[in-house]
């Protein structure tokens, strides 16, 4: 069955997808659709929620716990001990991030009043906690490495640890505090973004795309069960699903699920005023009292499965940091498919040879952080206008292989 013609339609209901709707539905003269594929394992759904600009653009969001888990194997096996840490980002995506952070006290402003979902933005910093001269240097670097970036980081010795965070381990020796870097509910914003785009007239289904047409090098239609979409434009959204929906156009997206499970705790009184990172876990208490516990980093393709050795190593993490944690019951656990590329960069922007097309994919951890700034860039290119960052870093032309099918 044909449907009534649509400007855009956008692939993936996740936090991009209803982000880049929210956006462009801003401008009434255009028509959205927004598929929204159910797969288990959705990035967005399994995120801590953190707006951590300097701390993810270093590694801090999930990196440390896998090379920490790379050296403890190296020395298992009797070979020399390694320190190995994740590497930073270069420094467009600092901006990147750092700019889509500065975006969201408006945008809960803005959504709140539209939609009516406070995704609760609280100020919260990102501490990364050190036990021993390992992480000091870690630290160091990493302090040293963005001088333009130090007066949003702060030194804290142990004495002043211990006054703002009570229920950290005593025998931590300090902390490097990212000033800035702090928290929403992922659910919330999500809804947020999604029941803001309802009032300003996208429309909304569920659905697995099986086709996109496309005449002459230019997208026409999109196929949703027995139903095409004709449209003058598509916009990939669809997380680590992205490549499915690439290959539709002929485009072979460097997009890989990149697992990682998660701990989520009883409600509990407040015991941390900021977010926290360690060689170990990251640790979030949410507004109503839960306390997320996470992540692994697993390349175990659409596997959601969870798994008793990597939770225990988690929750190892989580005592080590906050003692006080070893009375906590678990509420859940899961598993959450991040969409990752080879540099841990985004995929955006247009397709050199390909009209009506734009991708929004591959955001890996940074999705909830980035989706601000995405939406915004892609509703520049939308309106033929120059995106507010140059967006020639994240165009998939960097992965030339990736465009021999085109």
């Amino acid at each position: 069955m044909k449907n009534k013609p649509v400007d855009i339609v956008i692939i993936g209901g996740g936090v991009i997808g209803t982000s880049i709707a929210y956006q462009l539905s801003k401008d009434p003269s255009i028509s959205i659709t927004l598929i929204d594929i159910k797969k288990p394992g959705n990035a967005s759904q399994a995120s801590a929620g953190g707006l951590w600009a300097i701390g993810e653009s270093v590694g801090l969001g999930c990196g440390v716990i896998f090379f920490k888990t790379l050296s403890k194997r190296r020395q298992e096996n009797n070979r020399k001990p390694t320190i190995e840490r994740p590497h930073q980002l270069p420094p467009f995506f600092f901006d990147f991030c750092l700019r889509s952070n500065d975006l969201f006290p408006d945008l809960w402003k803005e959504l709140k009043e539209i939609g009516g979902i406070d995704f609760k933005l609280e100020k919260t910093g990102l501490k990364f906690i050190m036990y021993d001269n390992d992480d000091i240097e870690y630290a160091r670097n990493i302090y040293d490495s963005i001088p333009h970036l130090k007066d949003q980081m702060e030194w804290v010795d142990s004495k002043q640890l211990a006054k703002e965070e009570p229920f950290i381990n005593k025998d931590a020796i300090g902390a490097l505090t990212f000033l800035k870097d702090d928290q929403v509910n992922p659910y919330l914003l999500m809804n947020a973004f999604r029941d803001a785009s309802r009032v300003q007239g996208v429309n909304m289904i569920q659905g697995e795309v099986n086709d996109i047409k496309v005449v002459n090098r230019k997208v026409e239609a999109v196929s949703v069960g027995q139903n095409q979409i004709p449209c003058n434009m598509v916009i990939n959204a669809a997380g680590a699903w992205a490549t499915d929906i690439g290959n539709m156009v002929g485009v072979s997206l460097p997009i890989t699920p990149v697992k990682g499970q998660v701990l989520l705790s009883e409600k509990m009184p407040k015991i941390l005023k900021s977010c926290i990172s360690t060689s170990d876990c990251y640790i979030a208490q949410k507004d109503n009292g839960e306390i997320l516990i996470g992540s692994t980093t697993e390349n175990k393709g659409f596997d959601t499965s969870t798994s008793y050795e990597q939770l225990r190593g988690l929750a190892e993490g989580a005592t080590k940091a906050i003692p006080i944690l070893k009375t906590m019951n678990c509420k859940r656990t899961w598993a959450g498919l991040r969409p990752g590329t080879p540099d841990e960069v985004p995929i955006l922007g247009p397709v050199k040879g390909l009209t009506g097309y734009l991708n929004a994919c591959g955001h890996f951890r940074t999705g909830i952080l980035t989706s601000a700034i995405t939406a915004r860039m892609i509703n520049d290119l939308v309106h033929g206008t120059s995106p507010e960052i140059d967006i020639t870093p994240f165009l998939i032309d960097r992965f030339r292989a990736c465009l021999n099918t085109i």
